[in-house]
């Protein structure tokens, strides 16, 4: 069997986005759980690789793509992470820089604080690139009974995300290529910035009105209850994953 045989039955029988949303929603919650429950660095950090490896693997995100992920959320953890050793030292300083003082054990509380916003972020950004909007309304709304109009409403949202990513990257490097060269200095750099989320702002917007033009058209909101062209079942995989993922909650929630 050739490389590429081997490579598309990997994706196609072991990615995530074979398997249902609902099975992955539990396990996502139940990695929310102990992301939330752990104040230790160590388990936190082997859970944001094991998250790695599920977004480079299992979603099928590239290794630019990913990279760019984990710059984003570095954008807040950095921040976090200094204001949050300051301001809660504990024990005695390793580090004293005037009137600012670090502690051992304020670091590495600030580092569980900051790994676990990469996990939370990390965890939901796969749920996003692994699941069918059309797939998480049906499932939602045929298995747990929720309204469609609410669950319309978030599939919106994880449908508009990529599609906003895509075109502010897109708004940044026009901006680079009429500007000539790479932005110099802070005021350089913030407009910049301020140009590509005003692109950012109007392009959801713009979609925003397409989008409630063409529901109002189809009447949508018009009855109680809807049907859906396609079923989404959950299978033998999505069982699994939802037993693995609250027996290895349980088994883990005292670490």
């Amino acid at each position: 069997m050739t490389q590429l045989h081997v490579d598309h039955r990997f994706r196609q029988g072991l990615a995530l986005k074979s398997i249902d949303p609902l099975s992955k929603l539990v396990a996502l919650f139940c990695a929310a759980l102990l992301a939330m429950h752990w104040d230790k660095p160590q388990p936190l950090l082997i859970m944001l690789f094991v998250f790695i490896g599920l977004a480079r693997y299992g979603a099928g995100m590239s290794w630019p793509c990913l990279g760019r992920r984990l710059r984003f959320i570095a954008v807040f953890g950095l921040p976090l992470f200094i204001i949050t050793s300051i301001a809660a030292p504990a024990g005695e300083a390793f580090v004293t820089w005037g009137l600012l003082q670090i502690s051992l054990g304020g670091a590495e509380y600030a580092a569980a604080i900051t790994l676990r916003m990469f996990c939370l972020f990390l965890s939901s950004i796969i749920y996003i690139e692994s699941t069918d909007p059309k797939d998480f309304v049906t499932i939602l709304t045929t298995r747990l009974k929720l309204p469609y109009r609410f669950v319309f409403g978030v599939s919106m949202a994880l449908t508009f995300l990529p599609l906003l990513e895509s075109e502010g990257r897109i708004a940044r490097q026009a901006r680079q290529l009429r500007f000539g060269r790479q932005p110099r200095g802070v005021g350089e750099r913030w407009r910049m910035w301020r140009g590509n989320l005003a692109a950012i702002f109007t392009g959801a917007v713009r979609r925003v009105e397409q989008t409630a033009g063409s529901m109002e058209s189809k009447g949508f909101g018009a009855y109680p209850v809807r049907s859906f062209l396609r079923e989404v079942e959950i299978g033998i995989v999505g069982y699994a994953l939802i037993i693995m993922s609250v027996v290895v909650t349980v088994c883990l929630w005292s670490v």
